[in-house]
């Protein structure tokens, strides 16, 4: 009884102290200010309740259970750097020769914004979700409509990942091991929609989803093993790959001549800076900012962090680093080795192709493109796991 009590009066005593720090910070700096107010009494009353209810508050089934060091938040962000290999071939359609310069700027866009993303972090400590709960919660005083919207959109954006990646996946296991089936399943028509195509591949890839999720399952702290494991297994032969022709001198000057835009969407033919040009130019930044923005996900775990004040900066910094070596170097290497008509092809835009690509930036050999499949399917399964983790 004594606790109930003491419970309803933090709460009331906060209620009245969110609404004056609101007030007062509305008339000295305005959203800004507010939302800063807002996560210090927010803080301050979890604390309070959390003091006030004893240790039965720290067992509660619904807290989450602080296991996570930094290095744990980096690994589970470590399938953000594989998503350049399934982009590079559309933005490089919309960019053409100019393509490995927007990766440049994007990737250091996004490294900034790490610093921003930090330090909401610190400011909602006792939050998980990242991203999506700082816009939910900076709008919830102006719209508690737009909020829970807000979360929603972020995490549909990472939604193409589970399903393309895994189709990807589905497709590269499909052609390690069953070359020659002929099956094709069936298709349902949905009049002014689309065709669903229930076939060898979306039920491999349902498959594969269905096990990424039993894996995470059990927790953040087993799931970050997995991916520093996998993380180990696949961007070190990556990051091999796309330094050999760096290192061997297999970089080609001449496939960054004629530095314009393209004169049309995947078209090879050069274009000018003109308004068309600029317009095919910024529409690249837009669709780079899909892959080297996603680091952001390591601050998705504050709440399961031992110390959050320390491991939140130090997890989304050193993410933000690791990527933006890796956004630089491969698209670089791959434009450098192979040229934008190369990259034009439907192998490397769909991702299908990816591993033939690296096998031949290491020679082409037989054997050695075979092993690039099965880590392709692994980076995959990297990517997927960090898109999963984080929602």
């Amino acid at each position: 009884l004594a606790q109930a009590i003491l419970a309803q009066a933090v709460a009331a005593s906060s209620k009245k102290s969110v609404s004056s720090h609101l007030a007062r910070s509305q008339e000295l700096g305005g959203p800004s200010r507010a939302l800063e107010a807002m996560a210090a009494v927010e803080n301050k009353s979890s604390s309070s309740e959390g003091s006030g209810s004893g240790s039965s508050s720290c067992e509660s089934s619904t807290d989450l259970v602080r296991a996570l060091d930094w290095k744990g938040a980096f690994w589970l962000a470590a399938g953000v750097p594989p998503l350049v290999l399934f982009s590079m071939g559309g933005l490089a359609g919309v960019a053409g020769n100019v393509s490995f310069l927007v990766w440049i700027i994007s990737a250091l866009m996004g490294f900034c914004q790490s610093f921003t993303y930090a330090e909401m972090a610190g400011m909602f400590g006792n939050k998980s979700g990242g991203a999506s709960v700082y816009g939910a919660v900076a709008w919830l005083r102006y719209s508690k409509f737009v909020a829970p919207l807000s979360v929603w959109c972020n995490w549909f954006a990472w939604s193409p990942v589970l399903s393309l990646g895994c189709s990807i996946a589905a497709s590269y296991i499909l052609d390690l091991c069953a070359p020659s089936w002929t099956w094709r399943g069936w298709t349902v028509h949905i009049p002014g929609l689309v065709d669903l195509n229930f076939n060898p591949t979306f039920f491999t890839g349902a498959a594969l989803m269905v096990a990424m999720f039993a894996i995470q399952h059990h927790g953040a702290r087993s799931t970050a093993r997995v991916q520093k494991c996998l993380a180990v297994l696949v961007l070190i032969p990556l990051a091999v790959a796309g330094l050999a022709p760096i290192v061997t001198g297999n970089i080609h000057a001449e496939h960054f001549e004629n530095f314009v835009p393209p004169s049309a969407r995947d078209s090879a033919v050069d274009g000018t800076w003109d308004r068309g040009g600029w317009t095919l130019f910024l529409g690249a930044m837009y669709m780079g900012a899909w892959t080297t923005y996603g680091f952001e996900t390591a601050v998705c775990y504050t709440s399961e962090l031992k110390n959050p004040e320390r491991d939140t900066f130090k997890s989304i910094f050193s993410a933000g680093l690791f990527c933006m070596a890796f956004f630089m170097v491969i698209p670089f290497a791959f434009q450098g080795f192979f040229g934008r008509d190369e990259l034009l092809k439907p192998g490397i835009a769909d991702g299908t192709g990816i591993a033939e690509a690296l096998g031949n930036m290491l020679g082409g050999n037989r054997v050695v493109t075979k092993i690039y499949v099965m880590l392709m399917i692994l980076a995959l399964f990297l990517s997927i796991m960090t898109a999963m983790a984080g929602s």
